[in-house]
């Protein structure tokens, strides 16, 4: 019973983390406008969200290993969970690349901008 209870609450958790994702990284799924329209003050709530829910999968699949105590029943009865845990970094590391990426232009264009101010001030 126990384990259907905290299946529920990471299903939920998960519901509202996508909910999230639809409302503010809409360009991942290649969308041009927000699906779900949200003040961006809730933000920062959804990308908090993402501890909560390794916490809870980390601690589900803790009690469904201590349940069976064997390794290779375990990872054939719950490698779907396995995988969902081990797909939160990944998905975390694009998220990072695309802030990076998006560093990585500004940064480019002001060098831009500084050679060309540059040049100009050294021809006068």
């Amino acid at each position: 019973m126990n384990y259907k209870i905290l299946d529920l609450t990471i299903l939920a958790f998960v519901a509202v983390f996508f909910v999230g994702v639809l409302a503010f990284e809409h360009d991942i799924f290649g969308l041009q406008q927000s699906i779900i329209h949200m003040d961006t003050e809730w933000k920062q709530f959804f990308d908090v969200l993402i501890y909560p829910i390794v916490v809870l999968l980390v601690a589900d699949l803790i009690l469904k290993y201590r349940k069976l105590n064997e390794p290779r029943q375990f990872v054939k009865k719950y490698w779907i969970d396995i995988v969902m845990l081990a797909l939160i970094p990944v998905f975390s590391i694009f998220k990072v690349l695309k802030i990076s990426l998006s560093m990585i232009k500004k940064l480019k264009t002001l060098k831009m901008g500084a050679k060309v101010i540059h040049k100009t001030t050294k021809q006068q």
